[in-house]
C-alpha cells in the first residue's frame, strides 16, 4: 500500500511500530529522471512512503527492497542499483539513475507482556516509547476489548487474547523478554513454570514481593528446575533504585530494567546497520 506521508514522517512511525524497513535513496542521476538525487523513499512488507518518481522504476525498487526485508540479515546491510529508465524499466525519462538500498531489522527486543492490570497499562505506555515489539496478552476479553479501543496504545504493540494466557507460550520466539503480571498468582507460577521449560527466553521478569519470590523458588525447587535456571526468575522485576509502590514507580523501575537489558543490543544494532559511509560511496563509483 502506497502512503503519500513524508519519508520523514514516516521514519519515527515505522521504528515506533518495530518494522523492519528498507531506505531507497536516489544518490545519481543522469540525463532525465523523475526525481532528482537525495529523494527517498522507505519500503516496509506491506506499505511505502514518499516516492523516488513513480512508475516501473519505484516498483522495481520496492520488489528490491522487499526481496531484502524477506532475506532480512542473511545478506549485506546496503545494496547500490543502477537503472538505465528506458532498457531496465521501460521509461521513457532515458536517463539513468542510481539508488542506494539500505536495510534496517526490526528491533532485537521482543517483550512479551502477560497481564493487563494498573502497572501493566502504565508500563505499555512506557515500553511504547522503546524501538521494540510487544505482544500485550490476557485473558479478560472486556479488558483485551477496551485497550483495542484505546487510542492512545503504543503503535508498536500488538495485544492478544487467549482463553489462557500458557497458550500464548507456544508461539513466543526464542530470545523473547517475558514480564509475567497478571491479576492471579495461581497463574503466574503456572507462566513461570512454563516460560522456563521453553529455555530460550531472555530475561523473566515476575512482578512481586520478596515473600512471592521466595514462595515461588521454593516450589521450583520441588519442580526439579536447577539453580541456575530459577535464579535466571527476576522477582521483583524491576531496578532496586526506584522505590515505591505506586503503579507508576513500579513501571518506571520495571522499565529501567529492561532498558538496561537492550541499550547494548540496539547499540550492535546500529553499528551494523549504519549504511555506507560517503567514503565507500565513492569507492563503488570508482569501481563502476
Amino acid at each position: 500500500m502506497m502512503s503519500s506521508m513524508n519519508w520523514i514522517t514516516a521514519l519515527a512511525d515505522v521504528e515506533k511500530a518495530g518494522q523492519a524497513w528498507v531506505m531507497a535513496t536516489v544518490i545519481g542521476a543522469q540525463g532525465s529522471s523523475p526525481r532528482d538525487a537525495a529523494s527517498k523513499m522507505i519500503i516496509t512488507e506491506s506499505h511505502t512512503f514518499d516516492t523516488i518518481g513513480g512508475g516501473q522504476l519505484e516498483f522495481a525498487v520496492c520488489q528490491k527492497g522487499r526481496a531484502m526485508l524477506n532475506a532480512g540479515n542473511k545478506n549485506a546491510a546496503y545494496q547500490l542499483e543502477n537503472f538505465p529508465l528506458a532498457a531496465k524499466t521501460n521509461q521513457c525519462c532515458g536517463g539513468t539513475v542510481t539508488i542506494l538500498m539500505e536495510y534496517f531489522p526490526e528491533p532485537a527486543a521482543k517483550i512479551t507482556l502477560f497481564g493487563m492490570g494498573h502497572v501493566a497499562s502504565t508500563l505499555i505506555q512506557v515500553l511504547g516509547n522503546m524501538k521494540a515489539k510487544i505482544t500485550w496478552v490476557d485473558s479478560r476479553v472486556n479488558l483485551v476489548h477496551q485497550q483495542r479501543e484505546n487510542e492512545v496504545l503504543p503503535s508498536n504493540v500488538t495485544l492478544a487474547c487467549y482463553e489462557s494466557m500458557l497458550e500464548h507460550i507456544d508461539i513466543m520466539l526464542p530470545n523473547e523478554i517475558a514480564l509475567i503480571m497478571t491479576h492471579d498468582h495461581s497463574l503466574d507460577y503456572q507462566l513461570t513454570e512454563a516460560l522456563l521449560d521453553r529455555k530460550d527466553c531472555r530475561f523473566i521478569g515476575l512482578i512481586g514481593s520478596k515473600t512471592k519470590a521466595l514462595r515461588f523458588k521454593r516450589r521450583l525447587v520441588s519442580a526439579s528446575f536447577s539453580q541456575a535456571e530459577i535464579d535466571s526468575v527476576h522477582c521483583p522485576v524491576g531496578i532496586s533504585e526506584v522505590e515505591g509502590k505506586q503503579p507508576f514507580e513500579i513501571a518506571i523501575s520495571i522499565a529501567a530494567q529492561i532498558i538496561q537489558l537492550t541499550q547494548a543490543d540496539t547499540t550492535t544494532a546500529k553499528k551494523k546497520t549504519s549504511g555506507l559511509t560517503w567514503k565507500e560511496v565513492n569507492q563503488v563509483f570508482s569501481d563502476a
